[in-house]
């Protein structure tokens, strides 16, 4: 990709013709009776299939099963060893088997956007399974799944109390039995990795006895059982941490994926035809132009008054619970604002988001704010909203500092992108698909686009206060995701080590140390997630001039962004091949 990308998708939009009325209905209609019939045939095999992936998977792991909110295998854990892997590996080879049997050619351009969206999806998991280091010498994912089993669980809007009790208390059961498993798998972790599944363990043992003291709480009369289950989770997380101690202080194999799995997962995932280098030019060329912009802002407001921090009366009853609750009010308003100004139709099935600090467990690879959809198959929609742990006690100096806060609505600008109109509502848009194969997408390109895309587009459609120090903090935000790209890639094609990108961050973005590990922590483990905010963004501008294009006098923004919002959380490029009538 040149180093003019943005121009040059935007140009190529723009050259698309307008499609005519009839040229839709002919997208959407077939001919004859005899084709209509195939294509029925077609796509209902199709989502057959789609149905039988997602058997697979949810076989393969109950733990994803509970946090997609199907709930039939809470009490147990995935079996994680070489004989399953294989076993998985000819399942979805014979499944893509049958998916290549259907007639492409027959389906509609929908249809055919969930043919790739599955192909692709099974794509992955052969190749994940078959060499990716994640699955294969990854200790944190023994820890994170032991402890997400429980947590989705109790986390799940669908359940009873207790409900979640029974399920939790036989989902423990099995849990040592699942950690044994890693002491066949594990050989040689990268050592940062063994460093976060210890720290993961250590609070995820601290999560547990705060769940049994909950639990105990709920039902007294079952305290010694309770006691006696989690104290044997308990134990064996530790007893895996005690064995991870192996590995300490080793190299271990090097966490990059390489330039060529880089740009396997680039075509595979994400649908688009640049490669890795043409990726870090793109990153470097937009963090310079960035990084000059937010320069030259920032020599202009260092010649403005100083904003004034007008008195303001702090309340001695301020307390934790007033700002979970002010969290609350400005998720509430900022829905509110974006139904008022037609901003996007906000269906009455979309649920409620919920405000909740970062549990413990997830501290040491969630650095400020992230979002928590609720699963597609959950009966109850609520999505939940994680914030920055806050003080157990206010003192005076926390209490004015936070009053202070939310007196200025400081939660405005994450509000817009982890719920209103960014996370919560396009993922609560996604649940709801038609599509079985859409509803169980999640797409970064997609979601982080969007959510960055929303971070702009809600300035510029006049959500805040005309004050440049507003522009200021959505341009820190597109320049941090611009550096995400740069650091994403040189860190898995081996250019960074992991000390070398927590020192061209701290340099280039002057951000605290820790949050800057916080966040460098998560890019080892999420390979090509950190580049898809900007990336995205830059994709759904393009689908925007397109779609202007298209519909002409009848465009309009919120036109725009229900159709987008409509596709499901599915990589943009597929979405721009269909409304510029491309081949899909």
């Amino acid at each position: 990709m040149s180093l003019s990308i943005a121009s040059r998708i935007t140009r190529l939009a723009a050259s698309v013709g307008k499609l005519s009325t009839c040229g839709l209905l002919a997208c959407i209609l077939i001919g004859t009776t005899t084709l209509f019939a195939q294509a029925n045939e077609a796509e209902s095999q199709l989502q057959q299939l789609g149905r039988d992936f997602l058997q697979l998977q949810f076989n393969a792991n109950p733990v994803y099963a509970t946090s997609m909110g199907e709930h039939r295998l809470d009490k147990e854990y995935p079996e994680f060893s070489k004989t399953a892997f294989n076993k998985q590996i000819n399942d979805y080879k014979s499944l893509r088997g049958k998916l290549h049997k259907i007639n492409n050619s027959s389906l509609s351009p929908d249809a055919r956007i969930d043919y790739l969206l599955l192909e692709s999806n099974i794509n992955e998991e052969i190749e994940m399974l078959a060499k990716a280091i994640s699955v294969r010498d990854n200790p944190k994912l023994f820890s994170s799944t032991a402890i997400q089993g429980v947590f989705a669980i109790l986390i799940s809007p669908s359940l009873s109390q207790e409900e979640k009790y029974e399920r939790i208390m036989a989902r423990l059961k099995n849990l040592p039995d699942f950690l044994k498993q890693a002491r066949s798998l594990l050989a040689s972790p990268p050592e940062l990795w063994v460093v976060l599944a210890g720290q993961e363990l250590e609070t995820g043992a601290d999560f547990l006895s705060d769940v049994s003291a909950h639990f105990i709480e709920q039902f007294p009369d079952e305290q010694e059982e309770i006691e006696n289950r989690f104290a044997e989770a308990t134990s064996a997380l530790l007893d895996y941490e005690d064995f991870l101690g192996n590995f300490r202080d080793r190299a271990g194999q090097p966490f990059a994926i390489g330039r060529e799995e880089y740009n396997r997962r680039l075509k595979n995932n994400f649908f688009v035809d640049y490669d890795v280098d043409s990726l870090q030019r793109l990153g470097e060329a937009i963090f310079a132009d960035l990084d000059r912009r937010y320069d030259s802002l920032a020599s202009e407001i260092s010649f403005m008054p100083i904003e004034r921090d007008y008195e303001v009366f702090v309340p001695k009853t301020f307390t934790r619970r007033d700002i979970l609750d002010y969290y609350q009010w400005e998720i509430n308003t900022t829905r509110n604002w974006v139904s008022k100004y037609d901003y996007a139709t906000i269906p009455a099935e979309v649920g409620n988001c919920v405000p909740m600090e970062i549990p413990k467990f997830l501290r040491n690879v969630i650095s400020s704010a992230a979002y928590y959809p609720a699963g597609p198959f959950d009966t109850e929609q609520t999505g939940y909203f994680f914030v920055q742990p806050l003080p157990d006690s206010l003192d005076d100096a926390n209490r004015s500092a936070y009053f202070r806060w939310a007196f200025k609505r400081g939660f405005r600008t994450t509000v817009v992108h982890e719920a209103y109109p960014g996370h919560h509502l396009q993922f609560q848009l996604a649940n709801i698909h038609p599509s079985l194969i859409r509803r169980i997408q999640r797409n970064s390109m997609m979601s982080e686009g969007w959510a960055l895309y929303s971070e702009q587009e809600m300035l510029d459609e006049g959500f805040y206060e005309d004050d440049p120090r507003i522009l200021q903090s959505v341009l820190a935000g597109q320049r941090f995701r611009a550096a995400r790209i740069i650091v994403d890639i040189k860190l898995q094609t081996g250019q960074f080590t992991y000390q070398q990108a927590i020192d061209w961050m701290i340099e280039n973005l002057d951000m605290p140390l820790e949050f800057v590990e916080t966040e460098v922590n998560r890019y080892t483990l999420t390979p090509l997630q950190p580049m898809t905010y900007l990336v995205g963004k830059l994709q759904i501008e393009a689908i925007r001039a397109t779609f202007a294009e298209v519909m002409g006098e009848d465009y309009s923004l919120k036109r725009f962004h229900d159709m987008i919002l409509s596709e499901g959380t599915i990589p943009p490029m597929l979405i721009y091949r269909k409304i510029s009538e491309q081949n899909l």
